[in-house]
């Protein structure tokens, strides 16, 4: 007996003859679940985290870590002034005499006086020393007389020149200016004075073999080379500038947000002089994150560690 013929359908197609089985009906077989990647020997190992959550979690790690840090600070720091509220004010007395100074306008003219002479001193600072630094290091003379004098002066602590300068300008604002110059300049002349001397001497050679002039060898060799060396100088030479104020304020007259330490330290205001420590590392720290900053915008081939 023959087997029956497929039957063609008006599209061209075949279907199964009638007298064959019905197809198979139901849901689909169920497919193979995803296996998850084993490592050696057969372990198990955790699916990559995305890039993005990875970079995220590096970066809040160390803000996570500080906070931590400055909360068990503020905590002692509470501890302490509730033991012992004679030598050590709380942090809410000390941020209550901060606002005290606020309310009577002292704070703001004196973090004004101290800004002025920090601007004028460090500015004088970094003008000179980024001409001597450069000097230096085209004058090979100059620079081996003079290298031995600048750590010598560098290591002579300032305030045991307070009374020279004292007597050589008096209280005013020169005598100052002049002791924020001398803490902030050091850094400055040897930061930049051995960034120009660091200059690869095959880029000198070419510049003289293409017989250019001393200022397009300064223009176009010693200047891009020498900045971010110049760069490292001014974020060092800012916070030795900072603390070359309150040395001044302190020592030669007591005005700015030194002499309002002095005072308080003189009426044994713990309050006071505790919140106005903290101000100053504050503004401190602002300055050097600016001076990091600057750093990283002039150097940004160079890695640049806190």
């Amino acid at each position: 007996m023959r087997a029956p013929e497929p039957r063609t359908t008006p599209g061209g197609g075949s279907r199964p003859p009638t007298g064959g089985p019905p197809p198979p009906t139901g849901p689909p077989p169920p497919t193979a679940a995803p296996t998850r990647r084993t490592g050696p020997r057969g372990v198990r190992t955790a699916s990559p985290r995305p890039a993005s959550t990875a970079s995220l979690t590096a970066r809040l790690r160390p803000l996570a870590i500080s906070a931590a840090g400055l909360l068990a600070g503020l905590g002692l720091w509470q501890f302490a002034g509730q033991r012992d509220p004679v030598l050590f004010a709380t942090p809410g007395r000390s941020a209550s005499a901060l606002l005290d100074m606020v309310r009577d306008g002292s704070l703001q003219s004196a973090l004004l006086s101290s800004g002025k002479l920090l601007v004028i001193g460090l500015a004088l600072a970094i003008v000179a020393g980024v001409g001597f630094g450069l000097l230096l290091s085209r004058a090979r003379l100059l620079r081996a007389s003079t290298d031995w004098l600048l750590f010598a002066l560098q290591s002579v602590p300032i305030v045991a020149l307070a009374p020279l300068i004292l007597s050589a300008f008096g209280f005013g604002l020169p005598a100052k200016t002049l002791v924020v110059f001398l803490t902030a300049v050091f850094p400055v002349v040897v930061n930049t004075a051995e960034g120009a001397h660091r200059v690869p001497t095959t880029l000198l050679e070419v510049a003289r073999t293409y017989r250019s002039s001393e200022w397009r060898i300064w223009k176009d060799v010693l200047l891009p080379h020498t900045v971010p060396y110049a760069m490292t100088g001014v974020r060092q030479g800012i916070a030795m500038a900072f603390v070359g104020t309150l040395a001044a304020e302190f020592f030669l007259n007591a005005s700015g947000v030194g002499g309002l330490l002095l005072a308080a330290g003189t009426r044994f205001d713990t309050a006071t002089v505790l919140g106005l420590t903290v101000l100053v590392s504050v503004l401190a720290v602002a300055l050097m994150g600016c001076g990091r900053a600057i750093e990283r915008h002039f150097a940004r081939w160079r890695t640049v560690k806190a």
